[in-house]
Formats: C-alpha cells, structure tokens, sequence
C-alpha cells in the first residue's frame, strides 16, 4: 500500500486512544490492547526501515503512560512543544489557519502601524534591557500582528488553561471573533479590546470556552457594574472602557498571576500614539476610587485585579464620588440605595470645631463654625449655644469662605452681617477667615470627599472593622487641610450700623494652625491690638462716675457709636478685671470690694508687689465681679471704710384711685440736671415718638442704631416699662442706675384682700 503512495500518517491524542483500550477476558475475548501494541510496532518499525514510504507522527499528553512507552520502543524523534521554538511554532500555525494572507502584507506597512506601540511596549515592560534588544522586541510584536504579544500570552498561558478551554479551536475562535470586531478599527488588538460590555468582542466566545460554574460570569458583571459607576458618578476616566475590560480580562488569571501591572495596563490601551504618563496615572487613580471591587492598589508597583468581593477602600472611595448620594433633599428611593443627605457638609463643621476646641484643651474663647448659609441665616443649623442671645464670653466664628479685604480695612459682608444677624455684643466677635484664594469649604470637591470618605469610615460604617480600620487613613487628610486652612482673624475696630459697609476691621495674621488657633487669636488681641493707655482712659472716666464693673463690662461688649471712637477689644469678663486691677495696682483707681475699698497702699515697692496684694483680696468672679465698684482715690479718701454713698431718688407715690386702673411698673428716667447755660436759637423742631416690643435689655440698646438717633441727642421722655417684677428685681434694677441720673417711680400692685 506505502509503495504504490508514500503516506505522512498521523495519529492526533493517541494516547487518549491507546490508554482506553483493554483486552476482552478468555480465550476466545477479542484482544484489542494486543493487537493495538502490534499495530502501533509494525508501524513504528516500517517508518524507521522505510521513511520515504511512511511518515509517523503520533501526539501524546505526557511521557509517563503507556502509550508513550509504546511509541518509544524505536526510538522515534521526539518532538517537544514545550520547548524553546514550540511557542513561535504554534503561534505562526495559528496565525497561518486564521488569515489566508497574513504573509502577504507588507512589512514595513506593518511596522508603521506598530511603531507607537513596539516603542511604548520597550519602554514600559523591558526599560531594564539594553538597546541593542530593542529589534528583538520589536521583532516579536510585528510577529504577532494583528494582535499583541500579551494577548496571545495571557489567553494561551493563562486564561486557556482551564479544562474546559479545548485549547485551540477555542483560541482560533476567540480571536476570530475579536479581529471581525477590532480589527479594522485599531492597529493591534489587546486585551482592552475586548470590551465587558460588549458580546461581540470575542468576550462571549471566551467566557464559552472557560466557564464552568458561572464564576467568570459572575466576574464579569461584577466589571460592568464598576463601569457603570465611574460613568454615573463622571469621574475624568476617559479610556474607562478600555481599562475596566484590560483589567477583567487579566483578572481571568489563576492564583498568583491574577490581575495587571499599572505599564500591563498603560500598554493596553495604547493606540496610535503613546499615552502621557501622568495622564495615565490620573486616570488610573479615578478609576481605582469610583469602583469598589478593584483590588491590589495598596503597593504602587503591584498587580491591580477585579475581585467578586468589595474592596472596602474602593467602596469608600467610590461612595464618596458620588456627588447624588449627598446631595440635600435626596431620597433612598431615588438612588436605589443607601444615601447620606448633607452628611458631608455637616462632618466638616464638626471636625473643623473639634480640631479649634480639642478635648483636652479649654478655650477662652467659644468657636462656632458657620454653615453654607452663613450670609443670610448662620443660625438655623448651630446648637442653641451658640446663638447670640446664649453668649457668655468671647466668640470665634469660622467663616466658612475667603472674603475680599479692600482698602481702609473694610472686609466684604462682613459689617452687614454683623448689623443683621449680632444684634447685641458685637464687640465679643472675632472672626476666623481662609486663606486668599482657597475655595468655600463646603464648595471644595477634594475637601468634600475626605470628609465623605472620613464619615463613612468614623460614622456611618464604624461598627464594621473592616471599615473602622481604615478611620485613620481617611482622617488624616481631612484634619490636614482644615488646620492650615485659616491664616487670618478680624475684629471690629469702628463700627457704622447705618452703613455698615463702612465698617472698619482689623484683620491679623495667624501663624498657629488646629487648636492652637483660639488661643493665638486672643494672645494677639492682648499684645497687638489691646491698647492698655487707651482702656485706662476709660476707667478712669467710669471710676470717676464710680461706675459697677459689670457696667463697664456691658458697655465694652458693645462698639462705640459711629465718629466717636474705636472700639477697644473686649478680651473676656475675667482678663478684663485683670487690666482693671493692673490700673489699680498704679495707684489710679480703686475698687470697692464687698463694702470696703481696696487700693495700692504706700508700703508697696513697686505695681507688681501691688498687683499681688489687690488680686489677693480682690479678686471675685461672676456676678461677684460685675457687682465691684470702681471709684477714684482722692474721692474715697484712701483704701479702706466703705464707698460714695449712692442716692436713690424716690419720690412719694401719687395716692392711688380706686376706680382708676393702675398702670405696671414705669421707671420714667429724667437727664441730670446742671447750670443753665445761654444757648443760639434753634431751628423749629418736631417731637419724634420711637417705641420698640417687649425684648431683652440688650436688644433695647441696639434699638436706638435701628431708629438712627445720635448718641449725643438729649432725650425729652425715656420710658422703660417692665411687668410683673418683684420689689427686690426692682431695687436691682435701681442699684444699676449712676448716682448722676435722678428719676421718678411709680408703681401699680395688688394688696393682699384685694385691695389696690
């Protein structure tokens, strides 16, 4: 038979066959294994007597069955496809059964498709080898062509070596599918040519040939939910598609080899032109924070992979990117999911105050960080304490924006505000300013997603430890960027309510950052802008009127009346009764302390010896305090015996009428009287009528700003009506009014038994 034709007989998995054969049992059961053995050795014996009559080529798995054996017994030339050429063979092989005319094309038309590429691919993966490998690595790509290097390797020595891949057949498939897609639409096709969100690309074809129990199906959803994210949340990913379908591709890899390198990655979508690195890295970045099964991103130099579980610093990340989940109003149902509505906003005032007022520190000053609607209601969304009518000391307020400072020292809004939104104790406010340039706080979209990813991992998701661990991670740069956020602080040095544009402020750097700003603030009103001869000048005016300290405390939480003079820091209730005692200590005034008057005496050396001996026994605190009278030594005639005495005028009560109405309690309060003096004619005038409701004393002084009326203006009739005091609230009231001013009273009441 050989004779009459010589023939090339190849027997393909023979030892699939071979190993399956069996001789029947008995003497008369037919002998398949023998006569298979005989077979296979007169064969093997004719090819090695005869080659140019018979070629035998016969494919095993391995060397260690039977079959092989069997083969091997003439000793035939073996064939290793695992050997050093057995790749380059079985790619051309490959190459040769997809295209009829792959050999035909131009090389130099395939190099300059290439060039991009075979350079980029040099760059990225072999920078360690020397230029004279250059051409050999070229050389492989333009081997490959249309499709990379990588792709052949990462199908044929990775994702192909699952049972269920039929080797291949199922390659040709593959890539026959992906090239009828890709082909004519990029120079080379690479494993981000296979697009997850697309059957067409040769993605369904593969997911055929190695899917077995639905795991990389399930993979390949979990990819095409990451990709809709990063589109939904717009992140600037613009090769998104690309990426995400390169890195499911290579997360198909088994065990180790799972997953892509950052140059892998850079390589893949690589086209005509070279991507920029830092382009690439942005990217890359963007990506990795806005899908939350994308593993491996802890080491910079490690293999990035798709998981089927979250990757819990993804999901942060990716969460926080997602501007709809925290946006104010914003419902579960409109989202499909959990939503955290103003979260973000609010955790940044809270941790903008708990950096100012640490834990461990108190501050003589109360910080109140002011939300996004600062400018039109600061105090909808603050705690009850933090509203003005709740002050007890100096306050701090954090301004949540930079404001434009123009020439006089006139600050943009912030007169305004002050005028709307203080209506008392205006000189107690310092405000807190950002930086030049910076954005508003609540405006800043990297700040904004620190205190996202911050909230989730300290609030939201803190009982799970998987997201409790990485609290610090988060923290930090939120903490970081809000502590050297604020440089600068104003106070209020001239104050204009009826144009409050006209406002003078003085505006201070500050150099200290977090929670030692509070207290920076108020050692810079003490040493740069409290003027001590200034608040001297003003006690001794009060102490000649022996005003109560808590008199002069209400008047300097106040700034003076416009075209007077400037407003002198108000440092707080107690560092202000310090500077007091200071002027006492030099001999300038003296202060009358639970009925005996206390002053420097003539055995003390020196204003610091007197200092110690005044504090000591003069010192008091709260309504103790406020309740010290100041007086001048040449009126009390030394330090000792008691104090001026003060006149309440009262005058005898008009004889009540039965069948009158007894109005409530009125203090009518008269000026004080003094010589009369000759003065010009005056212009025709009109008596004016201003009345306000029933409020605080304090919202009443504001009342004469609101009304426009002069500080200096003499007024005809002041009537202060109160209802329901008793005789004792009364008398408080009466100690309160200087010596200088004489008044009238009259009262209405009830007698027990009915009687008026």
């Amino acid at each position: 038979m050989f004779e009459a034709q010589p023939v090339a007989l190849i027997l393909d998995e023979f030892q699939k066959w071979f190993d399956g054969l069996s001789d029947q049992p008995g003497p008369e059961g037919i002998k398949y294994r023998t006569w298979a053995e005989n077979f296979i050795q007169n064969l093997s014996e004719l090819s090695k007597d005869r080659p140019d009559l018979l070629i035998l080529v016969v494919s095993v798995l391995n060397n260690n069955t039977e079959a092989f054996r069997q083969v091997h017994r003439d000793g035939p030339v073996i064939v290793d496809f695992r050997g050093p050429t057995a790749k380059e063979d079985r790619k051309n092989l490959l190459l040769y059964r997809l295209f009829e005319n792959r050999q035909n094309i131009p090389t130099d038309e395939i190099r300059s498709l290439l060039d991009s590429y075979a350079s980029e691919r040099f760059r990225l993966r072999f920078f360690h080898l020397p230029e004279s490998e250059r051409s050999r690595v070229v050389s492989e790509v333009m081997a490959c062509w249309p499709f990379s290097p990588e792709l052949m390797e990462l199908l044929e020595d990775h994702i192909l070596m699952a049972e269920a891949a039929q080797e291949t057949r199922d390659l040709i498939r593959i890539l026959a599918s992906s090239y009828r897609e890709r082909g004519e639409k990029v120079p080379i096709i690479t494993p981000a040519d296979f697009f997850v969100d697309d059957d067409a690309c040769g993605v369904q074809s593969l997911l055929d040939s190695i899917a077995t129990v639905g795991e990389q199906e399930r993979l390949r959803q979990v990819a095409q939910r990451n990709l809709e994210t990063v589109k939904t949340i717009g992140a600037s990913v613009p090769h998104a598609r690309e990426l995400v379908s390169a890195l499911w591709m290579r997360s198909m890899s088994p065990g180790r080899n799972a997953g892509g390198t950052r140059q892998e990655l850079q390589l893949d979508i690589t086209r005509e032109q070279p991507v920029d690195d830092n382009s690439f890295q942005g990217e890359l970045v963007q990506l990795i924070e806005a899908s939350i099964n994308i593993h491996g991103e802890e080491s910079p130099d490690g293999r990035l992979r798709f998981g089927l579980e979250e990757n819990p610093r993804s999901k942060v990340r990716a969460l926080a990117k997602n501007d709809k989940l925290w946006q104010q109003g914003v419902s579960a149902a409109e989202v499909g999911q959990t939503v955290y509505p103003g979260k973000d906003i609010e955790h940044v005032r809270n941790t903008l105050r708990h950096i100012l007022v640490p834990e461990t520190r108190q501050s003589s000053s109360r910080v109140i960080a002011l939300g996004p609607n600062w400018q039109n209601d600061p105090w909808a969304d603050v705690d009850d304490l933090d509203k003005p009518s709740k002050w007890d000391r100096p306050v701090l307020i954090v301004i949540p924006e930079p404001l434009q400072t123009s020439e006089g020292k006139r600050v943009d809004a912030l007169g305004k505000w002050l005028a709307s939104h203080v209506p008392a104790k205006r000189n107690t406010v310092r405000f807190l300013l950002p930086s030049d340039g910076v954005k508003s706080i609540y405006q800043d979209a990297e700040l904004l997603f620190c205190s996202r990813c911050s909230y989730l991992t300290s609030i939201a998701w803190r009982d799970d430890s998987k997201y409790r661990g990485l609290k610090e991670e988060f923290d930090k740069p939120l903490r970081d960027s809000l502590k050297k956020r604020f440089d600068k602080f104003a106070v209020l040095r001239r104050w204009n309510y009826q144009q409050p544009d006209q406002c003078i402020f003085d505006v201070e750097r500050v150099t200290a950052q977090g929670g030692e700003i509070p207290t920076a603030v108020e050692k810079s009103l003490v040493e740069d802008l409290f003027d001590p001869a200034e608040f001297q000048s003003l006690v001794l005016e009060r102490a000649k009127e022996s005003c109560l300290v808590g008199d002069l405390l209400d008047e300097l939480t106040e700034p003076p009346p416009p075209d007077t003079k400037d407003a002198i820091p108000f440092l707080g209730e107690t560092p202000i009764y310090e500077e007091i005692l200071k002027i006492v200590s030099r001999g300038k005034i003296v202060v009358n302390v639970g009925g005996t008057w206390v002053g420097r005496l003539p055995e003390h050396s020196s204003d610091e010896e007197a200092l110690r001996s005044i504090r000591s026994r003069a010192f008091r605190s709260g309504q103790e305090m406020r309740q010290i009278r100041l007086g001048l030594p040449s009126v009390v005639g030394g330090t000792t015996v008691t104090g001026p005495r003060i006149h309440h005028p009262v005058l005898p009560p008009k004889p009540p009428s039965v069948a009158e109405p007894q109005p409530p309690v009125i203090l009518p309060i008269t000026p004080p009287t003094g010589p009369v003096v000759s003065v010009p004619p005056v212009i025709t005038t009109t008596e004016v009528h201003r009345t306000n409701e029933a409020t605080s004393g304090i919202n009443l002084t504001a009342c004469f700003e609101k009304w426009g009326i002069d500080p200096s203006a003499v007024l005809n009739t002041t009537k202060i009506e109160f209802n329901d005091l008793t005789v004792q609230q009364v008398k408080q009231i009466l100690t309160r009014l200087p010596s200088s001013l004489k008044a009238s009273m009259e009262v209405t009441f009830t007698k027990e038994g009915g009687e008026e």
